[in-house]
C-alpha cells in the first residue's frame, strides 16, 4: 500500500516537472532544458523523503515556486536556482558541491537565499529586519535573488494553513507588511495582489469570508452589466480601426476592503468591484479608446488617472478611468501590451534587457533599495520604517525652473524636494517659489508643481527639519549636516552654555552681569544696573519695581554696540510642527548667523528654545527680536 501511495506521489511530482518545462518552452524555445532537469533532478535527490508541514514532498514547493517564476517568463538560471535554492540550508549539500555542479552563478544566487534564510536572532522583529536587510543587499548583485524570495514566499502562503494560528498571523503580517509591497515596487502586481489576499485570509478571517460572499452573490449581477459595456465598447472600437482585447476580473478582497476602511465605504455603495481591462496596440490608441469611453458613457472626473504621462513609481503605465454604466460606476484600464507585459511582470520583464547591456531604466526601478541601503547608522526599526516609507509611498513629479523632472514621495516638503535635488540645496534652504508663489520650507508639494528653491549662505539645517520632512533619505541627510555643522552626536540636544553678555556696557568693572527676568529688558528699553556687595550687577529696565531697592547700588549701563557680539536669545512659545524651522528661517532671512541653537520641549504644551546668534550691532539684534515677534505662537523673548 504504501509502495502505491509513494509511486502517486513521485508521478505526480513527475507530472508537475514536465508541465512546468513545456510552459518554459512555450515563452523561451530556446531555454536550456538540460540545466533545468539536471538542477531538478539533483534537488529531488537531495530532499530526498523530506516531508513539509503540509504533508507534501518538498519538491511540491519547489515545483509549486518555479511555476510562479515561469508565469513571469523567467530565465533558466532563475528557475534552476529555484529548484536548488533549499539545498545548502535544508540538505548536506556544501556550497563547494554545488559550485562544481552547475557553476558560479546559479550557486551566488543559491547562497544569498540561503544567507538571509540563517538568521539565528532569537527575537523576531530583529530577525525580520535583518532578513529584510540581507536580501535588499543580495538583490542589488542579482535581483533574481528576490524575485526568487517572492516566489518562495506566495506558494508558502498557499500551505499556510497546516500552521499554528499564531506562526499563520506571524507570517502573515510580515507578507502582507513587506513582501507585498516589494512585489508592488518592482511591479509583480499578480503576485502582489495573491500575498494580500492571502495574508488578508489569515488576518481577518471573518472579514474575509464576509466579503467573498457578498461578492460571489453580486458577481453575476456585475457580469451581466459589465458585459453588456464591453460590447458596447468593441463595437465602437471596430467601428474606428481600434483591434482591442478587452478582459475583466473581480478586484481582489484586500484592495476592496482597503476602499472600504479607507474611504468609509459600504459594502453595498461599492459598483466597480469588476475592472475592464483594454489592451490596445500603441499609444495614440490609448487615447482614442478613452475619448470613445467618455463619449458612449459619463466619467467621474476625479477618478480618471494618467499613468502614461506620469507613470508609477514601479514603472506601471495605464490610463484609469471610471464611468457610471446605467447609474452604477465600472472601472477601465486602457494600456498597450507592452505596459500589460510590465504591469504583470514588472522588473523581470526586463531581465532580458538586463542580460544583453546595461539599462538605465532597470537600474533605476532599483534605485528605492540602494537609497534604503544608503541610510547610514540606522537602527533596525529606522531602518524598517524607511523601507515602510519606500515601499508605500506613490511618488509625485515635480518640475525644477528649468522644467527638469524630480521624483519626491507624496506628502513630499519644499525641503524634501530642495535634498533631492542636491545636498546643499537642502542645507542653504530657506523657502521656495512654488508656481511663482513664496513659501516656506515645511510648505507641502502637489503633482507637476514648479518649483524654484530659495537659499541663504547663512542657513543651516536644524533639529526641528527633521520633523518637516517626509523622505527617510532627507533626514539621513539632515542628521549627517548637524554632525557636521554642530559636531556633536545626534541623540543630544546640545545646552546652550551661560556667556557673558557682552551686549552691556558697565562704568564698574564686574565678573557677573546678568539681564533681570523680572522686567525682561530688550534693546531699545532704557536700563540700568543694580550692584550687590561682591559685585554682581543685574540688568533692568529704569521702570522696573526693583530700581526702587535701596539696599542695591545703581550702576551706569548701556546696551553695547560693537560688532561681532555674540548673543543669547531665549524663545518661550506654544509648541506646534514647523516653530522652530520658522523661527530659524526667519532669522536667516536676515542674513543673520546663527552660531548655535537649541529646543526642547517643557511643561504646558510649551517650547523652550535657545539661539545664540552673531550680530554686527544693536540694530541688528533689534531686528531679529521685532521679526521673531510676528512668528505665530510666540510667547515671550528674552536674553540670557
Amino acid at each position: 500500500m504504501l509502495n502505491k501511495v509513494f509511486k502517486a506521489l513521485l508521478l505526480s511530482i513527475n507530472m508537475k516537472f514536465e508541465e512546468l518545462i513545456e510552459q518554459i518552452k512555450k515563452y523561451n524555445p530556446n531555454a536550456n532544458v538540460d540545466l533545468i532537469n539536471k538542477a531538478y533532478n539533483f534537488a529531488n535527490k537531495a530532499h530526498f523523503n523530506q516531508i513539509r508541514e503540509s504533508g507534501h514532498e518538498y519538491m511540491h514547493h519547489l515545483l509549486g515556486a518555479c511555476k510562479i517564476l515561469a508565469d513571469l517568463r523567467m530565465d533558466e538560471i532563475c528557475i534552476a536556482s529555484c529548484l536548488l535554492h533549499d539545498s545548502l540550508e535544508d540538505t548536506n549539500i556544501s556550497k563547494d558541491v554545488l559550485k562544481n555542479e552547475f557553476g558560479e552563478e546559479i550557486t551566488n544566487i543559491v547562497d544569498n537565499i540561503t544567507k538571509i534564510s540563517k538568521i539565528t536572532i532569537p527575537d523576531f522583529k530583529e530577525r525580520q529586519v535583518e532578513n529584510l536587510r540581507r536580501m535588499l543587499i543580495a538583490s542589488t548583485r542579482d535581483i533574481r535573488v528576490m524575485i526568487i524570495k517572492l516566489a518562495d514566499r506566495l506558494d508558502n502562503m498557499h500551505s499556510l494553513q497546516y500552521f499554528r494560528d499564531d506562526k499563520q498571523k506571524r507570517i502573515a503580517e510580515e507578507t502582507l507588511e513587506v513582501y507585498a509591497p516589494i512585489a508592488y515596487r518592482l511591479g509583480l502586481a499578480n503576485i502582489k495582489w495573491q500575498l494580500e489576499d492571502l495574508a488578508f485570509r489569515y488576518l481577518k478571517p471573518d472579514i474575509y469570508k464576509e466579503l467573498k460572499e457578498k461578492i460571489a452573490m453580486r458577481r453575476h449581477e456585475r457580469e451581466v452589466e459589465v458585459n453588456k459595456a464591453k460590447s458596447l465598447i468593441e463595437k465602437e472600437l471596430r467601428k474606428n480601426n481600434i483591434n482591442a482585447e478587452i478582459t475583466g476580473r473581480v478586484k481582489s478582497f484586500y484592495s476592496i476592503y482597503k476602499k472600504i476602511i479607507e474611504r468609509n465605504y459600504t459594502f453595498e455603495s461599492m459598483f466597480d468591484l469588476i475592472a475592464l481591462r483594454i489592451i490596445v496596440n500603441d499609444v495614440k490608441e490609448c487615447y482614442e479608446t478613452l475619448g470613445i469611453i467618455h463619449i458612449l458613457f459619463k466619467p467621474i472626473e476625479e477618478r480618471f488617472k494618467d499613468y502614461i504621462a506620469n507613470p508609477k513609481q514601479n514603472g506601471y503605465q495605464s490610463l484609469h478611468t471610471v464611468v457610471l454604466v446605467n447609474n452604477k460606476q465600472v472601472e477601465f484600464q486602457i494600456r498597450t501590451k507592452e505596459m500589460d507585459k510590465t504591469a504583470e511582470e514588472g522588473i523581470a520583464a526586463h531581465w532580458q534587457y538586463k542580460r544583453l547591456n546595461s539599462n538605465e531604466n532597470f537600474e533605476k526601478k532599483l534605485g528605492w533599495v540602494k537609497q534604503i541601503l544608503n541610510i547610514k547608522d540606522a537602527s533596525n526599526k529606522e531602518f524598517l520604517d524607511a523601507l515602510k516609507f519606500n515601499l508605500f509611498g506613490d511618488d509625485i513629479f515635480i518640475f525644477t525652473p528649468k522644467h527638469d523632472i524630480v521624483e519626491v514621495p507624496r506628502d513630499a516638503s519644499v525641503l524634501d524636494f530642495a535634498y533631492a535635488v542636491h545636498t546643499d540645496l537642502g542645507n542653504k534652504c530657506t523657502g521656495a517659489k512654488v508656481n511663482g508663489k513664496f513659501v516656506s520650507i515645511r510648505h507641502e508639494l502637489n503633482n507637476a508643481d514648479v518649483v524654484e528653491i530659495l537659499t541663504s549662505k547663512n542657513q543651516k539645517p536644524s533639529r526641528e527639519w527633521l520633523k518637516i520632512v517626509k523622505s527617510p533619505r532627507s533626514k539621513d541627510k539632515i542628521m549627517h549636516a548637524l554632525k557636521i555643522y554642530e559636531n556633536v552626536p545626534i541623540s543630544k540636544l546640545k545646552k546652550i552654555e551661560n556667556i557673558k553678555p557682552s551686549i552691556i556696557n558697565c562704568e564698574t568693572k564686574t565678573n557677573f552681569v546678568k539681564l533681570g527676568k523680572c522686567c525682561n529688558p530688550l534693546p531699545n528699553d532704557d536700563i540700568t544696573g543694580l550692584s550687590t556687595k561682591n559685585n554682581k550687577i543685574t540688568i533692568h529696565k529704569i521702570t522696573c519695581d526693583q530700581t526702587n531697592n535701596k539696599k542695591l547700588k545703581k550702576i551706569k549701563v548701556s546696551w553695547n554696540n560693537e560688532q561681532n557680539l555674540l548673543v543669547n536669545i531665549k524663545i518661550i512659545a506654544y509648541d506646534r510642527i514647523g516653530l522652530f524651522a520658522d523661527i530659524l528661517n526667519n532669522i536667516a532671512l536676515l542674513h543673520i548667523d546663527v552660531d548655535k541653537a537649541d529646543a526642547k520641549v517643557i511643561n504646558n504644551n510649551l517650547a523652550d528654545c535657545n539661539i545664540r546668534i552673531k550680530i554686527n550691532s544693536m540694530d541688528d539684534l533689534i531686528k531679529v527680536i521685532d521679526r521673531i515677534k510676528e512668528i505665530a505662537d510666540i510667547k515671550k523673548i528674552s536674553l540670557s
